[in-house]
């Protein structure tokens, strides 16, 4: 069955939303689905069998998850969020005094904090500096070199949108004996990852922003090459392979990505991320990538246009959903707050201390969304 918009997103007809990169809109028939399990409560029998169909909702969301970025479902763990997988590989990777962990400017605290703190112990961190919104692969290259334990990169920076040079930064990595750490929190539900192809490491991603779910899942790819070498720094029964044969005097740690989690997952916020790919697959996954970058081109072309400075670079290979841009005439705060009152609704976003505004279209928005923004930034540029 096809899609409708109207129906699944009801806030796209009140609001111009364009801040997908700060939260996604929940489609109506996941959050259905959702309220349905829930009332399970009040008819299943809640152990064993509500918790046995909980076991299963997570396995099939492992493996629809692997499906979305070219990899196998046991290379996919469930964790509350990204910043605790970023933390998970920093603590995995265990640097030691004289080795270097490396992240760009461009890239979300969560990644660049617990490279920051290793500085205690006499780790150094590397920044790869951004020129005018644009950071390549031969930038990084620059600043790896054999004593580099980690990269950590965003697919898409969530500041500026750069969709970052992903496979060739981690060969570079590779090249130099240094891991690979993804974030593709921005990127994750319409850019295609091939984590397989890339050869990717790790990566992780938040659901409740392009994928379209809500907070308290996050997905954890750790590749199948990596899963003997390290070992997980947090252990619990649902790391030892569930409830059979469980026993608190034998560890017997599981073999897939199942060992890095500790507990329990979110059992429903898992379950609603399966639901919010579903919908997002019968728009289309290919329609949803070329119509959000359609949208987000025209968005760069329109401020410049406009006479803001646009801060995202334009050009196929490093453009994504995000676009930013600032003017000399008003402040980021300012854009937002006039814009809002007209039902336009964008992001103030601070960019090495200049303030702009981020602007995030999605496949839920339509050109007519991009007229009426830019007619809005029109009025509010002439009334400074």
């Amino acid at each position: 069955m096809a899609l409708s918009i109207p129906d699944e997103f009801p806030l796209t007809e009140k609001f111009c939303y364009l801040t997908t990169a700060g939260m996604g809109l929940v489609p109506r028939s996941a959050i259905e689905a959702t309220c349905e399990l829930y009332r399970d409560h009040l008819k299943a029998v809640p152990y064993p069998d509500l918790f046995d169909e909980f076991a299963e909702v997570v396995e099939e969301a492992r493996k629809v998850f692997a499906g979305w970025i070219s990899a196998k479902a046991e290379e996919v763990s469930f964790q509350p969020n990204a910043s605790t997988s970023l933390n998970v590989v920093t603590s995995m990777v265990g640097p030691k005094r004289g080795d270097n962990m490396v992240v760009d400017d461009l890239g979300f605290p969560s990644g660049t904090f617990p490279m920051i703190a290793l500085g205690k112990k006499g780790v150094q961190t590397r920044w790869v500096k951004n020129r005018e919104g644009l950071i390549t692969a031969a930038d990084y290259e620059k600043v790896i070199d054999d004593k580099t334990r980690l990269v950590v990169v965003s697919l898409v920076s969530w500041v500026n949108g750069l969709r970052a040079e992903v496979e060739e930064i981690t060969k570079i990595a590779h090249e130099k004996g240094a891991l690979c750490m993804v974030d593709s929190t921005h990127g994750t539900g319409y850019i295609d990852i091939d984590a397989a192809g890339w050869k990717l490491d790790f990566l992780a991603t938040s659901n409740y922003k392009w994928l379209l779910s809500t907070h308290g899942s996050s997905e954890f790819f750790c590749a199948s090459r990596l899963m003997d070498r390290f070992d997980p720094p947090q252990l619990g029964w649902h790391t030892a392979g569930g409830t059979q044969s469980l026993s608190a005097e034998n560890l017997e740690v599981a073999s897939t990505a199942r060992k890095f989690e500790p507990g329990n997952p979110d059992y429903i916020s898992t379950f609603t991320l399966t639901r919010s790919l579903a919908a997002i697959s019968r728009f289309g996954r290919k329609r949803v990538t070329e119509r959000t970058l359609k949208l987000s081109r025209a968005i760069n072309e329109g401020l410049m246009k406009l006479g803001l400075e646009v801060l995202t670079p334009a050009d196929a290979k490093h453009a994504s959903g995000i676009v930013f841009a600032r003017s000399k005439k008003v402040s980021g705060e300012e854009m937002g707050s006039r814009l809002r009152k007209t039902g336009i609704l964008v992001t103030p976003r601070s960019y090495h201390g200049s303030s702009g505004i981020r602007v995030s279209p999605y496949f839920y928005n339509d050109e007519g969304d991009i007229e009426t923004f830019l007619g809005g930034m029109k009025r509010v540029l002439r009334s400074v």
